[in-house]
């Protein structure tokens, strides 16, 4: 026979600090074993997760103008939907349009170091999968 003790347990938070003690809330119906304060703590996580996946650049890189409306348009729709605060939307705009700022740049210096003025074409060819597959005309 369990004691009131070990019933009572069975229905916390099995949440654990960085010192060792467990969260004494009781479980949220939600959620099979978290609280509803950690239960939602582990749910932002994910979407965080999510997003930063979702936010990922076509080539994985942001030395296109094209990368960076990419992603600009995932943060659009992002914040459109209430995922992001306008904070954020707002930060990234900035970050974004800095990045834009620099392609030209970016452009000039790799076609530079290769002594080939097509050198950035070819960089956008290669690392953007739909111009991969693209032949070249």
């Amino acid at each position: 026979m369990k004691s009131k003790a070990s019933q009572a347990s069975e229905h916390r938070c099995v949440y654990q600090f960085a010192d060792g003690r467990r969260c004494r809330m009781l479980r949220t119906s939600g959620h099979n074993s978290l609280c509803a304060f950690h239960a939602r703590e582990e749910q932002q996580l994910l979407e965080t997760e999510k997003l930063a996946a979702e936010f990922a650049s076509l080539s994985g890189k942001y030395v296109t103008a094209l990368d960076v409306n990419h992603v600009l348009g995932k943060v659009f729709d992002a914040f459109a939907h209430k995922q992001i605060t306008s904070r954020t939307a707002n930060t990234f705009g900035y970050l974004g349009q800095l990045l834009l700022q620099s392609v030209p740049q970016v452009q000039r210096e790799i076609n530079r170091a290769t002594n080939n003025p097509n050198a950035h074409s070819e960089v956008v060819r290669t690392t953007i999968p739909y111009f991969r597959r693209k032949p070249q005309t």
